[in-house]
């Protein structure tokens, strides 16, 4: 059941780390005899550790010798999937010590080529590093856009990314739906200003309360300010209109004549004090949202129904944004964070609670897991204990708060909660690997 068991004479030799992990498992399975399905994962990373260390010994050299190659006309090539060329070379040597093998150099030379030719080296065969290397290489793409040329960056694995792109570049105001937490400010705000576009974004974080003053200026106690529209307007800056279904819908009829004119060279708005401004080449705007504000949400109660008039400013450029475990994960670095996290989400789904488990959630117990590990890592004298702060589980168990008695039960069942996370065991697993439930 426990392929670990055949390694035992070597644990004792291996590092703390791998010693701890040795323990975990026999603890979890009661000394091998019991199966579980904490264990059994662990028990097959270690040995695969253990086996690719193995590998990577050099073979104990050989008592006896060989026999010679039989006697032939040629030297032939074994395939590559028969032998490899250690052997090859070996059986050559040891026929040309055969004074009946007649050989000449030719013979020798095209059977050493051939069968390093057929000597192809598969993915599989890579070291373990190597691979993840490989798989993690990104596709990168940049952009040649008037006057200036983007730096290569990796392109997000998002289908409607380059005609979002395309839409800002044409002049035309982008509208991003999705549930919250599924990273559409993180695609307007880094994916698309910074990374796709090189340029600045100005940011409204649309409700209530936001104000005139926000959007097109207005006088404050310090003095006039001016607005975000008309900042953006002027100096080209990408505009992102944060959950603008929240906006009061009054409000959001400030926006109507600056996006009608978006694809208008030098086109012109004005202030709250009447004054002209002429649009930047490099406007765009682009706008978030948890729901298409046609109707009220029962789910997102604070989003307000929005005007035609507004929602026809986006028509043509609305799309709506799913979870992404592509993007999730590259924003973790934390596979296995990320594999509880998500496994948690699911079942809440799969449960119908009336709950939701996002990006943000996953990078604050992201977060709380590296402040973790470096208190654990700490060699400060009376330095703050790992346990006694901030931890992914206690992010884990902040979380589960808002739920009642018997959900939190029930998700605590269905995530393995008291063999991940009552004795802290997650701190065993790797960062690099994904918890298998």
């Amino acid at each position: 059941m426990y392929s670990i068991t055949q390694y035992k004479h070597l644990i004792e030799g291996q590092d703390a780390d791998t010693r701890k992990r040795y323990a975990l498992i026999e603890k979890l399975s009661e000394g091998f005899t019991k199966e579980n399905a904490t264990a059994l994962e662990l028990d097959r990373l270690l040995t695969e550790q253990l086996e690719l260390e193995q590998a990577d010994e050099p073979p104990a050299p050989s008592s006896g010798r060989k026999a010679p190659m039989p006697v032939s006309k040629k030297v032939k090539a074994k395939p590559a999937q028969d032998t490899n060329i250690d052997e090859l070379f070996n059986e050559l040597f040891e026929a040309l010590k055969d004074p009946r093998t007649p050989f000449s150099t030719e013979d020798i030379a095209k059977a050493v080529q051939d069968s390093l030719a057929q000597a192809k080296i598969t993915y599989h065969q890579l070291d373990t590093d190597l691979q993840q290397k490989l798989s993690a290489a990104p596709v990168l793409i940049q952009y040649a856009l008037p006057g200036i040329t983007t730096t290569a960056f990796k392109k997000p694995e998002i289908l409607s990314f380059q005609y979002i792109v395309d839409d800002v570049l044409l002049g035309n105001n982008v509208l991003l739906i999705g549930g919250a937490g599924t990273g559409k400010t993180y695609l307007a705000e880094i994916l698309l200003a910074k990374k796709a576009l090189n340029r600045t974004h100005l940011t409204i974080n649309c409700s209530q309360w936001t104000t005139p003053t926000e959007i097109i200026g207005g006088q404050t106690m310090d003095g006039y300010v001016e607005g975000k529209l008309i900042e953006a307007w002027v100096n080209g800056y990408i505009l992102i209109l944060d959950e603008l279904p929240k906006i009061d819908p009054n409000t959001a009829g400030l926006f109507n004549d600056a996006l009608a004119k978006t694809k208008i060279p030098d086109a012109v708005i004005f202030n709250s004090r009447r004054e002209s401004f002429v649009k930047h080449k490099d406007f765009g705007c682009i706008a978030t949202g948890n729901i298409y504000p046609i109707n009220e949400s029962v789910t997102y109660g604070a989003n307000n129904k929005q005007d035609l008039s507004l929602l026809d400013r986006f028509s043509g450029s609305v799309y709506f944004i799913e979870k992404n475990p592509v993007i999730e994960r590259e924003v973790l670095q934390n596979d296995m964070i990320w594999s509880i996290c998500d496994h948690l989400r699911s079942v809440i789904e799969e449960l119908k609670y009336e709950a939701q488990l996002s990006l943000r959630f996953m990078q604050n117990a992201r977060d709380a897991y590296l402040l973790e590990r470096e208190r654990l890592n700490s060699k400060t004298k009376n330095g703050i204990k790992a346990s006694d702060g901030k931890t992914f589980k206690a992010a884990v168990d902040s979380y589960l708060s808002t739920f009642t008695s018997v959900q939190q039960g029930n998700l605590k069942e269905r995530i393995r909660y008291s063999e991940l996370f009552e004795g802290f065991e997650y701190r065993g697993f790797p960062v690099n690997k994904k918890i298998v439930f």
